[in-house]
Parts: structure tokens; C-alpha cells; sequence
């Protein structure tokens, strides 16, 4: 059951409006509006008619389908959960598969993406605007906020991922870890998650068990950055105490 003081976050952050995410990948960052809008062009002088050109042959779909959003690999925005779960999975097994770094970015972007369609549009609301405090270093004013997501949409992956961040920018570990792991429960590819359980298992100095989080990132995620050195690292620093 949903607190009233928690309807009434919900309440706010719509109130507010939406806010853009700040994202961790500098590929899913949107470029702003200008300060101003742009003049109108100054009309260019006359110039004397000329024969139209013939008209161009209309792309192949496979060429347009090239042309589509970085990261998708081709395939059409899911319009429906059951289209959006098969090109996750599609996703993934790229993810998985490709030697190209940039490539994976940006198939790592589009998945981020799509974790966000079934979130609804409230619930992704109180996590844009759980964001915006982070940015400002204000974990403390959006840990509410995403207590509230996780309450409306306890099946949503995404709430918990952001809500353990937030409490592992609280110094929270055991929080966060349980909120991680409620994560990967609901989705065991949630490279971010795993990315997250990783790096505060070795804050804690449970440095096997951060390993084996990181064995299974680089399986989800290879070309993730950072991933391979810290793995490589504390490998070397778990096989030195002889386990």
C-alpha cells in the first residue's frame, strides 16, 4: 500500500513536469534547444530557372533499415511490450557478440532505452526527477521519489536500479545491494545493475564475490567501460590471497 506522503511525491514530480534524465552514457544525452531561436534565413537572390532534376530512386527497405536509429541494428522501434521484450533480446545477443566499441555503445544506449518503456510514464517521471537532485548531489531529496517508484511498479527493473544508485550515493551498501539484485532478478541482463553490484561489492571488500559480478557483466556487456581493467585488476588481487 502506497503512503499518502508518497502520493503526494507522485502528485509533485507531476506538477513539476518532466525533466530530462541525466544519463551515465554520453549517448543518450539529448542536445538542448538553443538559447534563441534560430533567425530566418536571409533570402538569397534570384537565380534563372532550371530544368528540374529527375527524380531519385526511393532507398531499398534494407538500406533504410541501416538508416535507423544508432544501436537498433536495423530493426523497428517496438510498438508493443511483446515486440519491445523480442528486440531487447535481439539487442542483447548483439551486445553480447559484437567486437566493435562504439557499436556496443550504442546498442548499450538503444537498450536503455527501451528499459524505459515499461516503466509508464509517472513512475519514469519520479526517476527523471530523482535524477535531477542526483545531479545536484542531493541523493537525500530523491530517495523518496524513487521509493515511490518502486512502490507503483514493483515489477520494474529500472525503479530498483536508480533507487540502489541513489543508496549507494548515501554510503547505503546493504540497500543498495538489495535493490540491485531485485533488479537483476527481474532482469538478468541489467548490465548496469551488474556494472553497480560490481563496484560496491569491492567497496565492501567482498572482492570473490565482486569478481563473479564482473565475470558476468562482460558476459552481458564486453566492450562496457572500465569493465575489463577492474576485472583484470581485482583478479589479480583474489588469486594473490589464494582463493
Amino acid at each position: 500500500m502506497i503512503s499518502c506522503a508518497r502520493i503526494l511525491l507522485v502528485g509533485l514530480a507531476l506538477a513539476v513536469g518532466a525533466v530530462p534524465a541525466v544519463a551515465d552514457d554520453e549517448l543518450l544525452k539529448t542536445q538542448p534547444f538553443p538559447e534563441s531561436p534560430t533567425p530566418a534565413p536571409t533570402p538569397a537572390p534570384s537565380q534563372p530557372k532550371q530544368a528540374p532534376s529527375p527524380p531519385q530512386a526511393a532507398p531499398s527497405p534494407d538500406a533504410a533499415a541501416q538508416q535507423g536509429e544508432p544501436g537498433m541494428m536495423g530493426m523497428p522501434w517496438p510498438k508493443t511490450p511483446e515486440e519491445a521484450r523480442k528486440t531487447l533480446d535481439n539487442l542483447y545477443a548483439y551486445l553480447a557478440t559484437t567486437g566493435d566499441h562504439r557499436q556496443a555503445g550504442e546498442i548499450g544506449a538503444a537498450i536503455e532505452r527501451l528499459w524505459r518503456l515499461s516503466g509508464g510514464d509517472t513512475v519514469n517521471l519520479l526517476i527523471d526527477r530523482a535524477e535531477q537532485f542526483s545531479s545536484k548531489n542531493e541523493s537525500e531529496k530523491a530517495l523518496p521519489l524513487l521509493d515511490a517508484a518502486v512502490d507503483l511498479a514493483p515489477d520494474y527493473a529500472e525503479a530498483w536500479s536508480h533507487r540502489g544508485y541513489i543508496e549507494y550515493r548515501l554510503n547505503n551498501y546493504p540497500a543498495a545491494l538489495g535493490d540491485l539484485r531485485r533488479a537483476l532478478a527481474l532482469d538478468p541482463n541489467h548490465f548496469r545493475a551488474l556494472d553497480g553490484m560490481a563496484k560496491i561489492l569491492t567497496q565492501m571488500g567482498e572482492k570473490k564475490a565482486a569478481l563473479e559480478a564482473y565475470d558476468q557483466l562482460l558476459k552481458v556487456h564486453p566492450n562496457i567501460e572500465g569493465g575489463e581493467t577492474a576485472r583484470d585488476e581485482l583478479k589479480k588481487e583474489v588469486e594473490g590471497q589464494g582463493i
